[in-house]
């Protein structure tokens, strides 16, 4: 008896049960999602759609292999320990992404997960981790294992007077650090990637109450405490850190 067709319907069959399950499925369950109305405060539609610079820094930080390093979703409780690190105030759900193409939950967590970057850091603040990661203190970067992306930056001669947009990190004298426009993209990216609004499959705690408001705050040391001021969201700055001399750079 020949069991060709026999073994041939058997594949078949299960490839397509596979691919119901795990594609059509989820398609038809979550790909036509619209932005939700939030819970626990005032409610407003969740998510926006990202601003133009930030969705353009999202192809910079793919091309620039960032999700190999870093992810992108707070996993509950039961599944590990993201909410006590403070990577999020609540697990991450589909609603989050739905306007992400790609979605880029990343491969593993070498760097920290970067799912509500936006609420500890501001785009100047990513600027300068770019820039020397090991510049800020700030859950011991002094060792962080993260490399430098110099290449997004330029090591220029001060012109009649310095650039509005130069970083305020130390310098070779007469030059200064001026991100290229990959690197503001990339930096708008991060500072825009917040999942902090509770919603219906992720409520609040009991007890808490949800503002919903935008990150604010420069992160600024404290009066009196000696240590020098960086630009807003750029926390506390290592007078150690060295700046190469922008003939290397190149």
């Amino acid at each position: 008896m020949n069991n060709g067709p026999m073994l041939f319907l058997g594949l078949f069959a299960s490839m397509a049960i596979s691919w119901v399950t795990f594609v059509l499925g989820p398609q038809v369950q979550m790909g036509g999602m619209l932005p939700a109305q939030t819970v626990g405060g005032l409610a407003v539609s969740y998510p926006n759609n990202a601003p133009g610079l930030a969705r353009q820094g999202a192809e910079v930080y793919r091309a620039s292999g960032c999700a190999y390093c870093h992810t992108q979703q707070v996993r509950p409780t039961e599944l590990g320990s993201d909410l006590a690190h403070g990577w999020g105030p609540r697990r991450s759900v589909a609603h989050d992404y739905i306007f992400d193409q790609p979605v880029m939950l990343g491969t593993q967590r070498l760097g920290p997960d970067l799912a509500n970057a936006g609420k500890r850091m501001d785009a100047t603040a990513v600027l300068v981790r770019l820039w020397d990661p090991t510049i800020i203190n700030h859950l011991d970067s002094a060792h962080s294992i993260m490399p430098s992306y110099k290449y997004l930056f330029e090591v220029r001669k001060i012109g009649r007077t310095p650039s509005s947009d130069a970083l305020g990190v130390a310098a070779p004298a007469g030059y200064e650090i001026v991100p290229k426009p990959a690197a503001r993209a990339l930096a708008a990216y991060v500072a825009n990637l917040r999942q902090e609004p509770y919603l219906f499959e992720a409520p609040p705690p009991p007890g808490a109450v949800s503002t919903n408001a935008p990150a604010g705050g420069t992160n600024a040391p404290a009066a009196g405490s000696g240590v020098p001021a960086l630009p807003g969201g750029t926390n506390a700055a290592n007078p150690q850190s060295a700046v190469p001399n922008p003939q290397s750079s190149k």
